[in-house]
């Protein structure tokens, strides 16, 4: 039996903007237009300046300055405007956008039931605790390990010693669950036995089920309304 669950957030159990919708958040933030045509012209300036690479540039969750500079640098790039820009960084700071999966509460609650500590493992240049906490999971989250806090991203090994650490277990008592094979998988460097799950698209999939699976095969099958 697994004494602890590592769990990624973004992609995993909670699924963010598309950049459509980014976008269009933002200028109705602004009280702009962001009607299909609108959102295309702000999407296509940042095509053009590959603003979608850059921002995956690395080490801007371990760093939120960096973070915020990276930003405001493609932005401008982008040529947009110094409102538009601010809006668009507060957005994609903003965790209450990135809406949970139908499956999390109950994934995180029955884990907990069965004594399963819970660590979240973010790469994230904010503070994603709120978010649990309004959304109603905070109360079955042992512990946080946040990119920021500690300075380094996935796959650093530290950053999944830390949650290792947090919820007091060793590597092979362990499930790591995440979507990124490049990031999350570094937790098998470790000997954390390592689920990928496919990129969480929509609030409806369901796939925690598969990682609910192994965390109790030897209690024997799950329920079939739970498969």
């Amino acid at each position: 039996m697994f004494k602890a669950v590592l769990v990624d957030w973004r992609g995993t159990l909670a699924v963010t903007l598309t950049e459509e919708q980014w976008i269009a958040t933002a200028l109705n933030r602004l009280d702009r237009p962001a009607s299909p045509s609108d959102v295309t012209v702000v999407r296509t300036r940042l095509e053009e300046v590959d603003a979608g690479e850059r921002l995956l540039t690395p080490g801007m969750d371990a760093d939120p300055d960096l973070h915020r500079r990276v930003f405001a640098k493609v932005l401008s790039d982008a040529g947009l405007d110094p409102d538009l820009s601010e809006v668009l960084y507060q957005v994609e700071s903003e965790p209450a956008h990135d809406l949970f999966a139908d499956d999390a509460l109950p994934f995180l609650a029955r884990a907990r039931e069965a004594g399963v500590r819970v660590a979240i493992v973010s790469d994230v240049h904010v503070d994603i605790r709120p978010g649990f906490d309004s959304a109603g999971l905070g109360g079955h989250v042992d512990a946080y390990a946040l990119s920021y806090e500690h300075g380094v991203e996935k796959p650093d090994p530290r950053l999944f010693e830390a949650a290792l650490d947090m919820v007091g277990v060793r590597p092979e008592e362990a499930l790591m669950v995440g979507d990124r094979h490049t990031h999350d998988g570094g937790a098998a460097a470790l000997g954390v036995t390592t689920l990928i799950l496919p990129p969480l698209r929509a609030r409806a999939d369901r796939r925690l089920h598969l990682a609910e699976a192994l965390l109790h095969a030897a209690e024997g099958p799950l329920p079939a309304g739970d498969r």
